[in-house]
């Protein structure tokens, strides 16, 4: 059932007020015009108060007095919009209260067959007024709609575009709202005069300033080598690139009949290669990279967290295709399911609302998380169906050793035959990636020194 149908029952079922989260204002106008059909609509806002403007007094920046006058008033018929509901009524008692009695008259059929929307780009929802309110989440255009605005976008500048270009850039567009995919299109067009493949650097630039608005996500800046800077761990490498393989060509693969890849998680002794293991994997699938830190999801207020999660998780959504790096996963769940150290009832709702977002996601969102210490998971986390596969990284063995070894003094510019490389590894057993790291820098730091005197 569409967006569209689903709050039409609503509204025909007399719900009396129905909240629609959504960050396209203006798409949200024209569903609820839609949804009029012949009703009469009054909408009021922070900026201008009760619009049309010609009604008694505007009321800007006082929606209790707003309301005082529509609960005076017949709204028989009516639709009421209130507009930045999250900041309208949040420390806002007398609001509140006012929207609860116009809820409980619009049931009682005092006013008739009114209803009332609340509009924002988040959900706030007072204890108060929670068995009056149901929410709906707009989503962004699908796949099929980011087509057909391609398509649109081609006929109006009598463009041409072959299908697998189209394809990209579908792929690349989603999350984006229809006003952000015509503001790219028409940056793409003016760039060059025509759109190409070197114009999904747009989109990517796009997202990175989403991203860096949001101040929930990180974008971490990645290595374009990949793989190339990983030693050893030969399984993990061979099963990304499978994973690779998958994602470059996903609408072929989930036609095929393979399933959308959900990721991995890696755990494992500190030093032993975890984060540098997802930056490289964003490399691998050329994919950016976003980092979530669950600690900083924790807010002052009561839903706060849970909000913050949900806004963090549509986000990685919104950017995607993407990797999602969820780094020391056992410190933000730690404790939940049993565990000895027990879980706050806010961690045990945002872990809840992770599983069951790993669960039915079905955005291109490649979820990498990292821990230390497996034991203190929540074994709900481990179960096959969250993740593809669970790695285990232990300390490199031999032949790992000489590799990372080799990779460090690439790096560095220091690599040659006078090295034995071979005969130092043979001396570093028990030594972790980091380790190894570690001889490499000090031994040319030395070398360096030891030129200088």
């Amino acid at each position: 059932m569409s967006l569209r149908e689903n709050i039409r029952m609503h509204v025909e079922s007399h719900y009396p007020i129905l909240y629609l989260v959504t960050f396209e204002e203006g798409q949200g106008d024209v569903l609820i015009g839609d949804l009029a059909d012949g009703r009469q609509v009054f909408e009021w806002n922070m900026a201008f108060g009760i619009v049309p403007l010609d009604t008694v007094g505007d009321y800007k920046d006082n929606l209790a007095g707003a309301l005082d006058i529509w609960l005076e008033d017949d709204l028989d018929n009516h639709f009421l919009v209130i507009k930045d509901a999250h900041l309208a009524l949040r420390d806002n008692v007398a609001a509140v209260t006012r929207l609860k009695a116009l809820a409980r008259r619009i049931i009682d059929n005092e006013s008739g067959t009114a209803t009332v929307f609340l509009v924002s780009s988040q959900p706030y929802v007072p204890p108060e007024l929670d068995p009056f309110i149901t929410v709906f989440d707009q989503p962004p255009p699908d796949e099929g709609e980011i087509d057909q605005i391609i398509q649109n976008y081609m006929v109006e500048y009598d463009l041409s575009m072959s299908d697998d270009l189209k394809s990209k850039l579908v792929m690349a567009f989603l999350g984006l709202s229809e006003y952000q995919i015509e503001c790219l299109l028409n940056r793409a067009y003016q760039r060059g005069g025509q759109i190409n493949v070197g114009d999904i650097d747009l989109v990517i630039e796009e997202k990175k300033q989403i991203v860096k608005k949001s101040g929930i996500l990180e974008m971490v800046s990645v290595d374009e080598k990949g793989m190339e800077n990983v030693g050893g761990l030969k399984e993990l490498k061979r099963w990304l690139d499978d994973r690779a393989k998958i994602m470059a060509d996903l609408p072929t693969a989930l036609e095929f009949g393979v399933e959308m890849p959900k990721g991995a998680m890696i755990v494992g002794m500190p030093g032993c290669g975890k984060s540098l293991t997802a930056k490289a994997t964003s490399a691998l699938l050329g994919l950016p990279l976003l980092r979530l830190d669950i600690g900083s999801l924790m807010g002052r207020y009561v839903g706060d967290s849970e909000a913050n999660m949900r806004r963090a998780l549509r986000l990685a959504e919104t950017v995607s295709p993407c990797v999602l790096w969820v780094d020391e996963l056992e410190k933000a769940f730690t404790g939940i399911g049993g565990g000895t150290s027990g879980g706050s009832d806010v961690t045990s709702r945002l872990f809840g609302y992770f599983l069951t977002w790993m669960q039915e996601k079905t955005k291109p969102v490649f979820v990498i998380t990292t821990a230390n210490d497996v034991s203190a998971l929540p074994p709900e986390l481990l179960r096959k169906g969250r993740f593809d596969e669970i790695f285990y990284l232990d300390f490199p063995d031999e032949d790992d050793r000489v590799e990372i070894l080799n990779v460090h003094l690439r790096k560095r510019g220091r690599h040659g035959p006078r090295l034995d490389v071979e005969k130092i590894a043979r001396k570093t057993n028990g030594f972790s990636g980091a380790d190894l790291e570690g001889i490499v820098k000090d031994a040319i730091e030395q070398a360096f020194l030891n030129t200088t005197t």
